[in-house]
């Protein structure tokens, strides 16, 4: 995405058209996106919604603040300091930030080098819920059931919240998120079940490491009886207060995993997913993936950007959704493994 700033009439939108953005792929920020945004409280830009359909379009085009007549009251002021931290988060999302005086361009972010190549958005659902989830056990990799009537109910609504969604992202990205090619899906059969509930006519393409956390001697185990077996309640609390970081003990049809090699995993998926979309060079930059709970925290912890938090901060666990959920946004491909361009 390419941030345009300026003061009103600078030559913003003449910009955007000498660069070859079209009238559809450019989308102006309005002073209600800015109260939008002050409203959501967003804890990151990477999770507000505001941010995140704005960011859809190629080219955005934003007023810089201080470049008007100084506010004459608290309500103009409010609406100003709305406008300035709405250009400070698309900027921390930008691969490119042009600023735009009388007509003269300045690029004081990235490069307008490879720009068509840089905008690639993610779309992960999880799955809906089975008879696992609902009693809140550890349902992962060796765990395959099939929906429940109750994640039959979630997947619906998830695609209704996806429409609606759909209706403010740019148009180019708005046909791909509702009616996608092909669809990535987890072999587990929760996820199989509900891609075809989603995009009934697109092509589901397996790829086996998207399936969720090997839970190892935790698999369909509930917190509570974990942590009331002798044989399970030292490594169980642990795994807990280790953040997942401890490796789960392996069972007897299993080896247990632990976060951190599962976070691998699922990156090496996505890298082979994006070398197959980069191969294909069909125009798709949508990525769009039926998984797990796991598989939305591990991707977009490792792609999103998520910028304003210290290194200390590990977003992991921030990126989860409830059973029919998903989460979407821009995701950064250059450092994927064994891609080039």
């Amino acid at each position: 995405m390419i941030l345009v700033l300026g003061g009103e009439h600078s030559g913003r939108h003449d910009f955007c058209r000498s660069i070859g953005v079209a009238a559809a792929d450019c989308r102006t920020v309005t002073a209600d996106d800015a109260r939008d945004f002050a409203a959501e409280h967003a804890p990151c830009p990477a999770f507000s919604s505001v941010c995140c359909r704005i960011a859809s379009y190629r080219a955005v085009i934003a007023t810089e603040t201080g470049l008007g007549i100084i506010p004459a009251d608290a309500a103009a002021r409010a609406d100003r300091e709305a406008n300035g931290r709405l250009n400070i988060a698309l900027a921390s999302l930008a691969d490119c930030v042009v600023l735009v005086v009388a007509g003269v361009a300045r690029v004081i972010k990235g490069s307008l080098a490879g720009q068509e190549r840089a905008d690639w958005q993610l779309l992960v659902f999880r799955h809906g819920a089975t008879q696992a989830n609902l009693e809140r056990r550890y349902a992962g990799c060796m765990t395959d059931e099939d929906l429940c009537a109750q994640g039959r109910e979630q997947v619906a609504r998830g695609r209704e919240r996806l429409a609606a969604f759909a209706r403010e992202v740019s148009p180019t990205v708005r046909a791909q998120m509702l009616s996608p090619r092909v669809v990535y899906v987890s072999p587990l059969r929760r996820a199989v079940q509900t891609a075809a509930l989603l995009f009934p006519q697109a092509e589901q393409r397996v790829v086996a490491d998207l399936r969720e956390m090997d839970f190892g001697l935790f698999e369909n185990r509930t917190a509570d009886e974990l942590c009331a077996d002798p044989a399970t309640a030292a490594a169980y609390r642990a795994f807990v207060d280790g953040g997942g970081n401890v490796p789960c003990p392996p069972s007897a049809v299993s080896p247990g995993e632990r976060v951190a090699d599962f976070r691998v995993r699922q990156a090496a998926a996505f890298a082979h997913i994006v070398r197959e979309q980069v191969a294909a060079d069909d125009g798709t930059h949508l990525v769009t993936v039926v998984a797990h709970g796991g598989t939305q925290m591990a991707l977009f912890s490792q792609f999103c950007p998520w910028p304003f938090c210290g290194a200390e901060t590990d977003p992991y666990y921030a990126w989860q959704t409830p059973c029919g959920g998903f989460r979407w946004g821009r995701v950064a491909v250059d450092g994927v493994a064994g891609v080039s361009w």
